[in-house]
C-alpha cells in the first residue's frame, strides 16, 4: 500500500507520484544546463524551484550552497571550497595565534580544515596557537581569488547552486552579480535560486550579465494543479467530488505547495491514510473545513510574528521609520489578492500609506522598502512573506499561504489594537 504522505504533502525530495512537468520546464532546464549561461530559477515560495533542480540535476553533479540571513559572498565561496575539499595554503613561519572569534567562524561556520606540522594548543582565552606549519585559512575575495575559485570548480566538473539567494543583503547581491560576470568569463556557470516574482533581477544589479543569464519563472496554471490532484487520486484510488476538488485548487492560489498541504489534510481528515483496493469517493465538505482550520492554526505564529516584528522595524529604525513599516504591512494586508500577486508599485504604495499617515515621505518609504527583505530574514521569518524588487519598484507577496490564512483564519492585526 502507498502511504498518504508519499502522495500528498510537502516533501524535500522530488514527488514520486505527483510530479508534473509544467510547460516543459524539465526539457528547458536540461538544455540550459549545457549552455554557457548562468541559470536563475525564481518565483513565490513553495512553487517547486528546488524540486525542478533536483529532478534534472543529480546531487553528485552539483555543489549546493544554502544562504541564510548572515550569509555573504565570502562565506559562499568558502563553503564552495570546503565542499570541494580545496586547500588554500598560507605559509606560516612563526607562532600563529587565531583569536576566538576567527576560530569560531573557521570551525563552526566555515568548517575549513586547519593542518600543520605542529600540535594545536588551546589556552584559557579561547585562542588557538600553532607553531611552524601550514594553515589552510580563509582568503580575501580579490580578482585573483575568483580565478582560483573558478579553477577549483572547473576541475570538479560540477555546477554551483546558490539556494535562497533572496536572503543576501542588497550589497552582497550586487557583489555576487558582478562576480558572476567574472565566472562567466572563466566558463564557470552558476544556478541561482530564490524567492522573487519579477524577472531580470541579476541584470538589474549588473548590466553586464545581459545575455549571459537565462531565467526560469516558476508558476502553476490551474490545469497543472489539477494534474497534481488527478495523479495523486489515481495512486490512492480515490475520487474527489468535483466541487471539492475545485475548492482545493482555488484555495491553493496557484501555489503547488499549498495545494499539496490542503490535499493531504483533506484526505487525512477523511481518514484516507493509504491507498486501497476499493475506490473511495470523497464527497464530504466537513474534512475540508477541518483542513483549513488546521493549516491556519499551524501558520498563525509565523504571521503574528511577521505582523509584530515587521511593524516594529529594525533596531536602528527611528520613530518615523517604525510607523512606515507598520503602514506598509497594513496596506498589504488590506490589499486585494490580485494587487498582492501583481505587486504594488512604490508610487501607489506611498499614496495608500499616506492615507494613514500623511507625513510619510517618499524617502521614508524607500528606506523601509529597501530593508524589508532583510528585516524578515534577520527576524527568522521564513519563507519571506513580502519582497521588494528595486528594479520594478514593486512590493509583492511571495508567500501565497498568506492569502489562505487571511481568508480563513480571521486574524487580528497590531494596528487594530492601536486604532481601538
Amino acid at each position: 500500500m502507498t502511504q498518504l504522505g508519499e502522495v500528498f504533502g510537502i516533501a524535500a525530495s522530488v514527488p514520486k507520484h505527483t510530479y508534473v512537468d509544467r510547460a516543459g520546464l524539465d526539457g528547458r532546464f536540461t538544455y540550459l544546463v549545457k549552455q554557457d549561461r548562468h541559470i536563475v530559477i525564481h518565483g513565490a515560495s513553495k512553487q517547486g524551484k528546488t524540486i525542478l533542480r533536483k529532478k534534472n540535476l543529480p546531487e553528485n553533479q552539483s555543489i549546493v550552497v544554502q544562504c541564510g540571513a548572515n550569509s555573504g559572498r565570502d562565506l559562499i565561496y568558502l563553503e564552495i571550497l570546503r565542499k570541494l575539499g580545496s586547500q588554500i595554503p598560507t605559509e606560516v613561519s612563526k607562532k600563529l595565534t587565531l583569536g576566538a572569534e576567527l576560530q569560531g567562524k573557521a570551525s563552526s561556520q566555515l568548517n575549513i580544515p586547519f593542518v600543520g606540522s605542529a600540535e594545536v594548543e588551546t589556552n584559557g582565552s579561547g585562542s588557538v596557537e600553532r607553531e611552524l606549519g601550514t594553515l589552510l585559512s580563509p582568503i580575501g575575495i580579490a580578482p585573483e581569488s575568483i580565478g582560483f575559485i573558478a579553477q577549483e570548480i572547473k576541475q570538479s566538473n560540477k555546477i554551483v547552486v546558490i539556494e535562497d539567494f533572496h536572503y543576501l543583503s542588497e550589497q552582497e547581491k550586487i557583489n555576487l552579480a558582478f562576480d558572476l560576470k567574472a565566472f562567466w568569463d572563466s566558463q564557470v556557470f552558476f544556478i541561482i535560486i530564490g524567492i522573487w516574482a519579477d524577472q531580470n533581477l541579476l541584470t538589474y544589479y549588473n548590466g553586464d550579465l545581459s545575455g549571459r543569464v537565462e531565467e526560469i519563472d516558476i508558476r502553476w496554471s490551474l490545469e497543472e494543479l489539477d494534474q497534481v490532484l488527478q495523479k495523486g487520486s489515481r495512486v490512492l484510488n480515490i475520487s474527489f467530488n468535483p466541487d471539492i476538488q475545485a475548492e482545493i485548487i482555488d484555495d491553493a492560489n496557484q501555489n503547488v505547495g499549498l495545494l499539496q498541504r490542503v490535499a493531504e489534510k483533506y484526505c487525512y481528515e477523511s481518514k484516507i491514510y493509504e491507498s486501497s483496493l476499493k475506490k473511495q469517493f470523497l464527497n464530504n465538505r466537513d474534512p475540508l473545513t477541518k483542513a483549513r482550520t488546521s493549516i491556519c492554526s499551524e501558520e498563525a505564529v509565523r504571521y503574528q510574528l511577521f505582523d509584530d516584528v515587521v511593524s516594529r522595524g529594525l533596531r536602528d529604525s527611528g520613530e518615523s521609520e517604525l510607523k512606515v513599516y507598520q503602514r506598509i504591512v497594513r496596506v498589504c494586508v488590506e490589499a486585494s489578492s490580485q494587487d498582492l500577486r501583481d505587486g504594488i508599485s512604490r508610487a501607489d504604495l506611498l499614496t495608500r500609506v499616506q492615507a494613514y499617515e500623511p507625513r510619510v515621505r517618499l524617502s521614508d518609504l524607500s528606506a523601509a522598502l529597501n530593508k524589508i527583505d532583510k528585516l524578515q530574514a534577520v527576524r527568522s521569518i521564513s519563507p519571506l512573506i513580502l519582497s521588494y524588487n528595486p528594479n520594478t519598484q514593486k512590493i509583492q507577496l511571495v508567500d501565497r499561504e498568506f492569502l489562505f490564512y487571511r481568508k480563513y483564519a480571521n486574524p487580528s492585526w497590531s494596528w487594530e489594537e492601536t486604532d481601538g
